[in-house]
């Protein structure tokens, strides 16, 4: 069913060969809103497939918080259309029920005449595989994260391929069950235009909008407060850090600074806090020293908020599919201390393996912040080699050549 609001006028479209029209890519997602990486990257996928000339229709969830069409004007501007998908979730005890609204949906899909269905949601995987069977589509599913499922069985059959966006990913997918002849490995990219390096202007600016001076060493985690992202492991650690600095870290005074030389450091957490992990996250901040750590809510545009960082730590227990936030970070030529595992192992790969650490060594962790806030300030050249690392192996055109090879591949024949 159409989303309100579009255009009911337009007339409906005959599904032709591949030969005389572009793909037409259904987009599935869940809501629009950006709340993490995998909805920025769907967004950032939607425009470039537009932009390659490809027809591209969304469907996704409405937003279960604040406005109903959260997240919408993007979209809207590159004028693509957009759907109201049902519920995704399955569930044994609603197995008939969730069956039921499955096919009525693909039933949906299949009026669209998709040439590929391509799921972001893996997690979604029952309703992909029905809808895209009752819809006579291929689908693609793409491997954002960590399998949901122990074992896939029959799920992972059908007219089914896959993308991950990492080997660790393949991996650990295949080990669920997926055949690994049928993944295909597409790391994200990101645009280094949008995430650009700073000028000393742009970081005073930057600091000065969160209350930071210049000479305060700061070190930046953004994303999900949760102790599953590591945000417990890094305030364990940051007392460490803190205990050691006044011996460790060197003056940061700008040349011709008024401010006072500062050697405590600070950590700035950006994010969202859910009320589950609430306490547990307030009662670690509030074990130590006062104005220690700065928490500021989520943001969309985090470009500030790596100009105002020293280094940015992606500490997450659980393994990262990708690992986004080091690429952003590195191509602001910002340094990152993540962990060794995962997608984020992948990207500090060569010289930046010395980068990675087991996050729940909280002292290996509390040293390895340390060490490169160390580096940061005696290596003047160290912001320029983490972005050029991501312009030559984790930019947007690598990703976009492999995701058109990949859709233009399984799409229908």
């Amino acid at each position: 069913m159409s989303h309100r609001g579009i255009d009911r006028r337009r007339p409906r479209r005959r599904h032709r060969t591949t030969a005389t029209r572009p793909p037409r890519v259904g987009v599935v997602t869940n809501g629009l809103a950006i709340t993490g990486g995998v909805e920025r990257c769907v967004l950032e996928d939607t425009r470039d497939l537009v932009a390659a000339g490809l027809d591209v229709e969304v469907w996704h969830r409405p937003a279960l918080t604040g406005p109903v069409d959260a997240g919408r004007a993007p979209y809207d501007r590159l004028g693509v259309r957009l759907h109201r998908a049902s519920d995704y979730r399955f569930g044994l005890r609603s197995a008939f029920g969730d069956a039921l609204r499955f096919v009525r949906q693909g039933l949906a899909v299949r009026r669209a005449r998709l040439d590929v269905l391509w799921l972001n949601r893996p997690e979604f995987l029952p309703w992909g595989r029905l809808v895209s069977t009752v819809a006579g589509v291929p689908l693609v599913v793409h491997l954002h994260h960590a399998p949901n499922y122990a074992r896939l069985g029959l799920l992972a059959g059908g007219r089914t391929t896959y993308l991950a966006v990492s080997h660790a990913m393949a991996l650990a997918w295949a080990a669920a069950g997926v055949p690994p002849h049928r993944i295909t490995v597409v790391p994200n990219g990101v645009d280094t235009d949008v995430f650009p390096a700073s000028t000393p202007a742009q970081v005073h600016a930057a600091r000065a909008a969160i209350g930071v001076d210049d000479a305060t060493p700061t070190v930046l985690y953004y994303g999900r407060l949760t102790a599953s992202k590591g945000v417990l492991a890094l305030l364990e650690a940051w007392g460490r850090v803190l205990a050691a600095a006044s011996d460790r870290l060197p003056v940061t005074t700008v040349t011709g600074s008024s401010s006072a030389p500062r050697r405590e450091p600070l950590l700035v957490l950006a994010g969202a806090l859910f009320p589950a992990e609430a306490p547990a996250v307030q009662r670690a901040i509030d074990a130590l020293p006062d104005g220690s750590v700065l928490v500021l809510p989520e943001r969309d545009d985090v470009v500030p908020l790596l100009h105002a960082a020293d280094l940015v730590v992606v500490p997450s227990i659980e393994p990262e599919g990708f690992g986004r936030v080091v690429v952003e970070a590195m191509s602001t030529g910002r340094p990152v201390v993540a962990a060794a595992s995962g997608g984020t192992g992948e990207i500090l790969a060569g010289e930046w393996a010395r980068f990675t650490v087991d996050p729940e060594d909280t002292a290996a962790l509390a040293k390895k912040v340390l060490d490169v806030l160390d580096e940061a300030v005696h290596d003047p050249s160290l912001g320029a080699r983490c972005r050029e690392w991501v312009r030559e192996h984790y930019g947007p055109e690598p990703h976009l050549a492999g995701l058109l090879r990949a859709l233009r591949a399984h799409g229908r024949r």
